[in-house]
């Protein structure tokens, strides 16, 4: 029990900004860069070429832009949807912690809990209309209290975050209702297996 303590005593103190630190919060209106990377891939005369892929959400049209370029920028492909299953990025995730930390109803849950508290997930919620339809950045969390000797911890809420709005769109979740597999097309495709 004290190791467990303990670690969950450094895990905080892992998190949390060194003294005099203040920790940078999204802007609720700028574009941001969700996914960038590049490869190289062959062409159809037998050559490589760079190819550099980027999503970046933008929360004021609601919008992910998926490009391609070249290795001299040149864009090779460029859509806009209104929907995609891309994860947190590290900010996204600070933010996503700290609104779950900030929210008065799940602040006193996790601080009514006997054992450490975890916050964990980030998965992309993808509704077909409402608070999480498209354009929106949701992202579901479980909070956890890690229960010495158990394998499992113990969920004490299942949580929404809109990473379009900045605020936690539901403190108590049900995870079978909001969650993914609440779409039509999750259920619908889960019924063919």
């Amino acid at each position: 029990m004290r190791l467990l303590s303990a670690l969950a005593l450094l895990l905080a103190l892992a998190a949390a900004p060194a003294s005099g630190q203040v920790e940078a919060r999204l802007n609720p209106t700028a574009p941001r860069v969700l996914f960038a990377a590049s490869d190289s891939v062959k062409t159809d005369d037998g050559s490589y070429a760079r190819i550099a892929t980027v999503v970046r959400y933008d929360p004021e049209a609601g919008t992910y832009e998926h490009t391609l370029q070249d290795a001299s920028g040149a864009v090779l492909s460029r859509s806009v949807r209104e929907m995609t299953v891309v994860g947190p990025t590290a900010g996204e995730e600070a933010e996503a912690q700290a609104l779950v930390a900030e929210h008065a109803e799940l602040a006193r849950v996790m601080a009514g809990a006997e054992h450490p508290v975890l916050v964990r997930g980030g998965f992309p919620l993808v509704r077909e209309s409402g608070t999480c339809g498209p354009g929106s950045r949701c992202l579901l969390y479980d909070v956890l209290e890690v229960v010495p000797d158990s394998r499992v911890p113990r969920r004490l809420r299942y949580v929404v975050v809109d990473l379009r709005t900045l605020r936690v769109a539901d403190a108590d979740a049900d995870p079978v209702v909001d969650g993914n597999l609440a779409h039509p097309a999750a259920r619908r495709q889960s019924r063919s297996f």
